[in-house]
């Protein structure tokens, strides 16, 4: 089997709600397992996003505040390997900018991946934080994208 034949069958693993997948070709056996903890990558782009754990910070009174506006900042990841797009085509202004403020399912980039492009949504409404990766870059599956800060957390 070739290394072209199995990301195949990864993207297709990826794309569906199948736990386990296995593939018989010229006598090899190929048996793909989906994680089944709750770190699992999500199945589409809509999923809750993962937080990033708050730094350690000092006991004073400004740490709780910052804090706060830390946790509520968290991160929108890559549903599956692929070529990172930010724009709908060469030629036109990219999905979202630094510090745009975005409603809930507010389209942020696509993924192109076997020729299919994907939709990698807000999960919420809130402020672009920071765009994590690069227009035209190879991105793995579940790699951080954007940093999104929800509404509250503007103040």
């Amino acid at each position: 089997m070739d290394e072209q034949r199995i990301k195949q069958l990864i993207d297709l693993l990826a794309d569906s709600d199948l736990g386990e997948l296995t593939f018989s070709e010229g006598g090899s056996t190929l048996t793909i397992k989906r994680k089944a903890t709750a770190e699992a990558l999500p199945r589409t782009t809509d999923a809750p996003p993962v937080a990033k754990p708050a730094a350690a910070m000092p006991a004073t009174s400004v740490a709780a505040p910052l804090a706060a506006v830390e946790a509520a900042i968290t991160e929108v990841r890559a549903p599956l390997y692929g070529v990172l797009h930010l724009t709908p085509s060469p030629d036109e202004p990219p999905f979202v900018t630094q510090g745009q403020h975005v409603a809930a399912g507010a389209m942020l980039c696509l993924v192109e991946a076997m020729k299919m492009f994907h939709q990698v949504k807000a999960p919420y409404a809130g402020v672009v934080e920071r765009i994590l990766a690069e227009p035209g870059q190879e991105i793995e599956a579940d790699q951080p994208l954007f940093s999104l800060r929800a509404p509250e957390a503007s103040a």
